[in-house]
């Protein structure tokens, strides 16, 4: 509905390097170049969001770690329920670094809102 309010225009001028720049900051954000730039003229930073294979990877991971949690819930053997805690604090390790990680492959876009280039 916004888009429909949206009729006017505003061109600027940038050099090859910045139009590479603000497309892959939009990219990372997952927004249309016209919409990252919309969000930093009002000073809101956008955030930048992982790829969509992390984030099914973790969905998977979830899926994995819900059924261990089920596992040890019907088990009554300590045994499987030793074995399904291991699994799970492995799981959740492997979640947390992963998480780390990407944060040195996915720094925060780079913006400067204070309005000097």
């Amino acid at each position: 509905m916004a888009n429909r309010q949206r009729n006017l225009g505003i061109n600027i001028r940038v050099t090859p390097e910045e139009k590479k720049k603000i497309e892959r900051n939009a990219k990372k954000s997952r927004l249309s170049v016209s919409e990252y730039l919309r969000q930093i003229a009002m000073k809101v930073v956008p955030k930048e969001l992982p790829a969509k294979e992390i984030e099914e990877s973790f969905l998977r991971i979830n899926e994995v770690i819900g059924a261990v949690s089920d596992m040890k819930r019907r088990s009554s053997d300590p045994v499987t329920q030793k074995f399904c805690d291991d699994i799970y604090a492995d799981l959740l390790r492997i979640m947390v670094e992963t998480l780390q990680l990407m944060r040195h492959i996915y720094p925060k876009p780079e913006v400067n809102t204070d309005g000097n280039d």
